[in-house]
């Protein structure tokens, strides 16, 4: 009796391992963010964690003309991505369902991102910024 007790233990802890391991294998949404970009501009491709109260890279540097897919995880806590100077560009991220955002770097400049989802005292210091250069 004792051995099929500890035998159902250890297939309900497998079990819950395997959905585990499907669930954080899910594919990130994406979100497009400002104009379209032309089917012929390259793509940089850019991982951004978020924990808290800091994005790394905090800078991110991307030549002109270039599509940026920037791939977001978060590391402790939901947080979010909002690209300042795009109108309702806030994107959330949960540390199990990580989301990717696409935004076409047609003009050279800096572009201020914050974290748009409150996420503790020092939420107002998460920023960073994309270079377009």
């Amino acid at each position: 009796m004792k051995r099929i007790v500890i035998l159902g233990f250890f297939l309900l802890l497998h079990a819950s391992l395997i959905a585990e391991k499907k669930e954080s294998a899910k594919p990130s949404a994406v979100t497009k963010i400002g104009d379209a970009a032309p089917a012929d501009a390259p793509v940089k491709e850019i991982e951004v964690s978020a924990k808290k109260y800091e994005f790394a890279p905090n800078v991110i540097e991307v030549p002109a003309k270039t599509l940026v897919r920037i791939h977001l995880k978060a590391l402790d806590k939901e947080h979010g991505f909002e690209l300042k100077d795009f109108k309702d560009s806030c994107v959330r991220f949960k540390p199990q369902e990580p989301s990717t955002v696409e935004v076409y770097a047609d003009k050279t400049g800096e572009y201020e991102f914050l974290c748009c989802k409150f996420c503790g005292l020092g939420h107002g210091k998460m920023k960073g910024k994309l270079v377009v250069k």
